[in-house]
């Protein structure tokens, strides 16, 4: 009996297989102005991994992908940062309602006291980590809000390296701290500066730095051997990668070092279902805190709803919890089901809408 439940089990993952690649195919797209050269769709349910594909090749020309190779998880990586700091109020070393400036008011290059200005009242030191961790600051962001001028400054010198610093220098060259969204608490807008400054706190508080925190609270306990945050530590893996493209930039040729605690930890999707799994299993933190990271507020109209560096979705019906990044990538899991959805698209502006694309694929499976 258990003999012909195993081959029926195996037949229906082959038409799973089947279905999905045939949509996965469906979507390459290499001669248009947004070319996609890959996508890759990693789905487990409980303990059996029902799609764990890749279509296309890692760049133009190059080889084929493998659902196994590493990309660049963007602002997927506020997910692991939010991670730590409530690891860090669990520990006592802070409160999600302390204010931010009692920590970073002694870093010059900050200049905090002039770090959010409306109407020529400074508002920084009304700013609290949850807030920050909510994007419910309402500090303004270089990459949102002054697109074009960042990105006419990247391309003059795209091997750049940035440190933190250089970030915040930015942030003041185009006048954002006196270009805030709002009060304090009073709005929502996502911004990676308030990641900036939770980076900030972590090192602060830790006396290391950010990638070594990351390394030693997550990645090390849970033995991910292909995470790694780029540009800002050595690693030995020499797993290939897949190239990541920004209309037909491949922004593999560009040193983004910008995205630092908002956005650069490379990855897989088996390391990050690994990752979301513990999160949700309390294996790296309490139950209590979970339930505050993922107790969800509205943001704005036509926008998810988002909580402790996390997302609300739906996805063929079922609430999953997780985190999008630039390049066409998520990586999120439905406490409901216990299912795990990792996916690279490959292409931070596609001809087409990804969240319906794969919610076709979601839907495929069930």
């Amino acid at each position: 009996m258990k003999y012909i439940y195993l081959i029926m089990l195996s037949a229906f993952f082959n038409i799973n297989a089947q279905n999905s690649n045939a949509l996965l195919l469906n979507k390459l797209d290499v001669t248009s102005e947004n070319p996609v050269h890959s996508i890759s769709v990693y789905i487990k349910k409980q303990d059996s991994v029902y799609i764990d594909q890749a279509v296309g090749l890692r760049e133009k020309k190059g080889e084929k992908t493998l659902s196994t190779d590493q990309f660049r998880i963007a602002s997927g990586t506020k997910l692991f940062v939010s991670t730590i700091v409530l690891q860090m109020q669990e520990e006592g070393k802070l409160s999600l309602s302390d204010k931010i400036y009692s920590y970073l008011k002694g870093v010059d290059y900050l200049q905090l006291d002039d770090f959010h200005y409306l109407e020529d009242i400074s508002f920084v030191k009304e700013i609290s980590i949850k807030q920050l961790l909510l994007h419910k600051s309402g500090i303004a962001d270089i990459f949102n809000d002054k697109q074009e001028a960042f990105f006419e400054r990247l391309m003059q010198n795209p091997e750049q390296q940035y440190q933190p610093k250089d970030v915040v220098n930015l942030y003041f060259e185009f006048g954002l701290n006196k270009e805030p969204k709002c009060k304090p608490d009073t709005c929502w807008y996502y911004s990676d500066m308030n990641y900036v400054l939770l980076g900030l706190l972590i090192e602060k508080l830790e006396q290391k730095s950010l990638s070594q925190s990351i390394r030693d609270r997550i990645l090390y306990p849970l033995d991910l051997k292909n995470t790694y945050f780029e540009f800002y530590e050595n690693t030995k893996t020499n797993k290939p990668r897949i190239h990541q493209y920004v209309g037909n930039i491949d922004f593999n040729s560009v040193n983004t070092s910008f995205d630092w605690s908002g956005g650069g930890l490379l990855s897989t999707h088996q390391d990050l279902a690994t990752f979301i799994e513990a999160l949700f299993e309390g294996k790296l933190v309490s139950k209590q805190s979970l339930e505050k990271m993922i107790a969800v507020q509205p943001t704005i109209d036509n926008h998810l709803p988002y909580g402790l560096g996390i997302y609300k979705s739906i996805y063929n019906g079922d609430v999953f919890f997780g985190h999008y990044g630039f390049y066409g990538t998520y990586i999120g899991y439905s406490p409901e089901t216990k299912t795990v959805l990792s996916y690279c698209i490959s292409q931070a502006t596609p001809s087409f809408n990804t969240y319906e694309f794969v919610n076709t694929i979601v839907k495929n499976i069930k």
